[in-house]
C-alpha cells in the first residue's frame, strides 16, 4: 500500500534524516495479532499494532541535527529521539510492523475517520517504536505524539 510506505518513509526521514532503512509491514487478522501478542509480549488478546525491532537502540544512527537543520520542520521545533537511540552504527534492517486490520476498521469507525488514516497512523506509530520511541511516561508519550501528528498532518491525514 503506497500510503503506508509514504508515511513510514516520512517518519523515518523526520526522526533520522534517512529513509534508507528496511521495514516490513504486515496486515493481519485478529487471530494472528493475538497469537503474536501472546508469544512476544505475554499479553493475551487482540491489539492494533505490534513492532518487532531488529536493532538494539544503540545500533541506530538516529537524528541529531546540525545547527539549523531543523528549520525544514517549522511546526515541530524540538523533535528529539529517545536518548537510548543516539549512538552507534547504522542498522539498515529496522524490523517489522504488524497491523491488525479488523482492529483498524473498528478504531477508524470509533474515531470517525477513514480506514486509510487509521492504518497510516498505526504504521507511523509502529515505525517510531522500531526507532526506540515509546509512550511509557508523559514526556515520552508527548514526544511520540508530536512526531505522529506532524507526519499525519504532512500527509494530509490529520485528525
Amino acid at each position: 500500500m503506497e500510503a503506508i510506505s509514504r508515511v513510514v518513509s516520512l517518519a523515518l526521514n523526520l526522526t533520522t534524516h534517512s529513509d534508507s532503512y528496511e521495514v516490513a509491514v504486515s496486515l493481519v487478522g485478529n487471530d494472528e495479532i493475538a497469537r503474536l501478542n501472546s508469544a512476544y509480549r505475554g499479553v493475551e488478546g487482540v491489539t492494533d499494532v505490534l513492532s518487532f525491532p531488529m536493532c538494539e537502540p544503540g545500533e541506530l544512527a538516529v537524528y541529531d541535527p546540525p545547527e539549523g537543520d531543523i528549520a525544514v520542520l517549522p511546526d515541530i521545533p524540538d523533535i528529539q529521539p529517545p536518548e537510548e537511540s543516539l549512538a552507534g552504527d547504522a542498522c539498515d534492517l529496522l524490523g517489522d510492523i504488524v497491523i491488525c486490520m479488523p482492529r483498524a476498521v473498528e478504531q477508524a469507525a470509533d474515531y470517525g475517520h477513514s480506514l486509510i488514516r487509521e492504518v497510516c497512523y498505526l504504521a507511523v506509530h509502529g515505525a517510531l517504536h522500531l526507532l526506540g520511541y515509546d509512550h511509557e511516561n508523559t514526556e515520552d508519550q508527548a514526544r511520540m505524539r508530536r512526531v505522529e501528528e506532524y507526519v499525519m498532518s504532512a500527509m494530509g491525514l490529520a485528525g
